[in-house]
């Protein structure tokens, strides 16, 4: 019996010392720059680009964040993408509005990766949805959370192949994402 009790202890203690020594500890917290008042987890430091789109609306500024996951890393690219859309475009009473834009959105994310929903949902805040797409012949995943927040359209995205999934570090991401006041 004692012997068991040990090994059973030896086996708690190796994995709270593997999940503190390859966990999340490493990743650094991204606040956004240029206004967008946000900020994420990251296992590396994000490279941003920018472009104008023009819409009937007007010309809007859209940013991405990017970070390309390591080898050892089981997400080979992580991405936040904003656009800032005119102020009250989306009044914060306009559900259905919302919900549609982001619906589009996750069919242009399908469209993107000529890929096929898994499941979405929405989130309890932030007018937001989360959703996950398999593509390359159900190969590769990309799971995401898309919110729209004081007229700005934020979408997370995290791309792996199939086999890395259900990684804690996809979610981890995505979950850290927070919008600051």
């Amino acid at each position: 019996m004692k012997i068991v009790f040990r090994n059973i202890i030896f086996l708690t203690l190796f994995f709270i010392i593997y999940n503190d020594g390859f966990g999340q500890e490493d990743w650094i917290n991204f606040k956004a720059p240029n206004g967008f008042l946000f900020s994420v987890d990251v296992p590396g430091e994000m490279e941003e680009s920018s472009q104008t789109i023009k819409t009937a609306v007007g010309d809007l500024k859209a940013v991405t964040y990017a970070y390309q996951g390591n080898t050892e890393d089981p997400n080979y690219l992580y991405l936040i993408n904003l656009v800032q859309y005119p102020e009250g475009t989306f009044p914060v009473d306009s559900i259905d509005l919302i919900d549609e834009y982001l619906e589009n959105a996750i069919l242009s994310s399908i469209e993107k990766v000529n890929g096929e929903l898994s499941y979405s949902s929405n989130l309890e805040r932030n007018n937001g949805k989360l959703f996950r797409v398999k593509y390359n012949n159900g190969q590769a995943v990309l799971k995401a959370k898309s919110f729209i927040t004081k007229d700005v359209f934020i979408s997370l995205q995290v791309f792996t192949v199939q086999s890395k999934s259900l990684n804690d570090e996809m979610d981890y991401f995505l979950d850290s994402f927070r919008i600051n006041p």
